[in-house]
């Protein structure tokens, strides 16, 4: 009693107190062995300072960029692993991209993606459920549906891209009015992803995308700051920091469960029988795919209408949040661009060309001769991405991993990443790298269609250089572009998200005038991620004949 009575007559120094301990235990474990190898070098960390890796820790979070290009310049241009301390305290052994493959072929039993997005997504506590991320069956979903599925959802996307930007843009053809960019692009691509994930009429409902939206920063609120904290406090903290997430999630299957509900019964009744007739048509959409795969997969867990109603949470944070800050970013570069480029102009003359040839109906097959969009796009994509690392893996065998080469050994719980930015940034890989060049993927091409027009299909499929060509497309991944990932577990969706930002671009050339920018705007980095400017306009006007 003594001490609560201290403690409410003087809370600031209680709270001091409980700073004070936090600070001197993370001062303790900052200092004790991490689990890396011992004989590889660190970048941020001064040999013999008083708790040196505690410092390089936390000044990683501003110090990470220079960080990066020293450790690819003195360890990874040259052929070398080196250790990167991380705020979060999963410090990461970063591999040289010549390592890439080998990192990419060790087995899951070995080294697993799943583990390691479990980790930096607070799994156990972030999505109201541990299972959703332990099994992350959405991803089979995704992975048998989506690209099998992507001609049929065309015509819905292309129908929510128009009525979002009507609605978000405006149609005003006379004056130019200030949209700020972030907030208009995720309201957009927030209703373009539930128009495939839950349909009409939900995906403009405007509570539901209001608290979805909420469970989605509740999340990126917990992952950021739990980390922060000492893992004997990360249990109650995780827990205390979920409820607003669950709160959130509450909300969210008041308008999803009677859909995913009556959608359970209708294709219950057509599997019992065929002829049965319907009061609508089962929709195309992801609530339609998981009960089908959870069907036929026999697991009857996932078919339960709170599960699904879960298992839209992940979905839909992964892909709203990382397809709206590409688009962001691919907007800012396009529109600060050098106007004598002719990029818009370039863009908008495929687009309105392409179009047509389809009758206004984009196909798949239409939307892959796009060459100068996807160009501008996975440009924006290597020079502009929001994420430092890809390929991270956590070691998960018992007996560690042991590099074949350099021979140095992590224990299990360890962390693998390759440095994603600084390959991208990379001059002897990319000229000009520091250049948004919308082109730069295109040009060699269109160079060669132009060359081997009239050539039969089948003799260009046989040709090295043809090969060489597709591998420019932006859903390619390698070790010299790493926006997706690379391996098997490169992004399930990036094929649809391929055609998503390729129609998002040709509505936004085609429809509007956009005022070029006077520079292109700065990009914040903390710690490893990078966020474009969330408050920064585009002046915007709808083009006369478009309405």
């Amino acid at each position: 009693m003594e001490l609560l009575t201290l403690v409410l007559q003087h809370p600031f120094l209680a709270i001091a107190a409980v700073l004070v301990g936090l600070y001197a235990y993370a001062l303790v474990t900052g200092s004790s062995k991490p689990a890396v190898p011992g004989e590889l070098p660190w970048v941020g960390k001064k040999d013999g300072q008083w708790f040196s890796l505690t410092r390089a820790t936390w000044m990683s979070v501003g110090k990470a960029r220079q960080w990066l290009h020293e450790g690819y310049t003195k360890f990874g241009r040259n052929g070398k692993s080196y250790l990167f301390p991380d705020v979060s305290g999963r410090h990461e052994i970063v591999l040289p991209p010549d390592q890439l493959r080998w990192l990419t072929n060790l087995p899951d039993s070995t080294t697993c993606v799943r583990a390691a997005h479990y980790d930096i997504l607070q799994g156990d506590y972030a999505f109201t459920d541990k299972y959703l991320l332990e099994t992350v069956f959405h991803e089979r979903v995704i992975h048998k549906n989506l690209a099998r599925k992507v001609d049929a959802t065309i015509p819905a996307m292309w129908d929510e891209i128009d009525a979002s930007f009507r609605d978000i843009w405006g149609t005003d053809t006379t004056q130019f009015k200030d949209i700020p960019l972030w907030d208009s692009v995720m309201a957009v691509i927030a209703r373009l992803s539930n128009r495939l994930f839950v349909g009409l009429p939900l995906c403009r409902d405007k509570d539901f995308l209001a608290v979805s939206g909420s469970f989605a920063m509740d999340v990126i609120a917990l992952v950021s700051l739990l980390p922060l904290f000492p893992k004997f406090l990360q249990p109650i903290l995780g827990r205390l920091g979920s409820l607003p997430g669950h709160y959130h999630y509450w909300r969210t299957r008041k308008h999803t469960l009677p859909i995913i509900r009556q959608r359970l019964a209708d294709i219950t009744a057509l599997a019992a029988d065929p002829t049965t007739k319907l009061d609508r048509p089962i929709p195309e959409d992801y609530i339609t795919w998981h009960i089908r795969t959870a069907m036929a997969d026999n697991r009857p867990k996932d078919l339960d209408p709170v599960m699904i109603s879960r298992f839209l949470l992940p979905i839909e944070f992964a892909a709203i949040h990382t397809t709206a800050l590409t688009l962001t970013n691919i907007l800012f570069d396009l529109y600060s661009s050098d106007p004598s480029r002719n990029y818009i102009a370039s863009l908008r003359e495929e687009a309105t060309r392409l179009h047509a040839e389809c009758n206004g109906n984009w196909t798949k097959q239409i939307l892959t001769r796009m060459l100068r969009t996807d160009s501008a796009i996975r440009e924006s994509m290597r020079i502009s991405n929001f994420a430092t690392r890809a390929v991270l893996r956590k070691v998960i065998s018992p007996a560690g991993l042991t590099h074949p080469t350099e021979n140095w050994h992590t224990p299990e719980g360890s962390y693998v990443s390759v440095d994603q930015h600084s390959v991208h940034h990379d001059p002897a890989i990319y000229p000009s790298p520091e250049i948004y060049d919308a082109f730069r993927f295109s040009r060699p091409r269109e160079e060669f269609e132009a060359k081997h027009a009239g050539s039969d299909a089948k003799t260009l499929a046989q040709d090295p250089e043809y090969l060489a060509m597709r591998n420019l497309s932006m859903t390619t991944t390698g070790e010299n572009f790493l926006a997706f990932g690379h391996g098997r577990h490169a992004c399930p969706g990036r094929f649809f998200v391929q055609h998503e930002l390729k129609m998002v671009v040709a509505y936004v050339v085609m429809n509007y005038e956009v005022e070029v920018l006077p520079e292109r705007p700065k990009s914040m980095w903390l710690g490893t991620s990078i966020t474009p400017d969330a408050k920064k306009a585009l002046r915007v006007r709808r083009r006369e004949g478009t309405v």
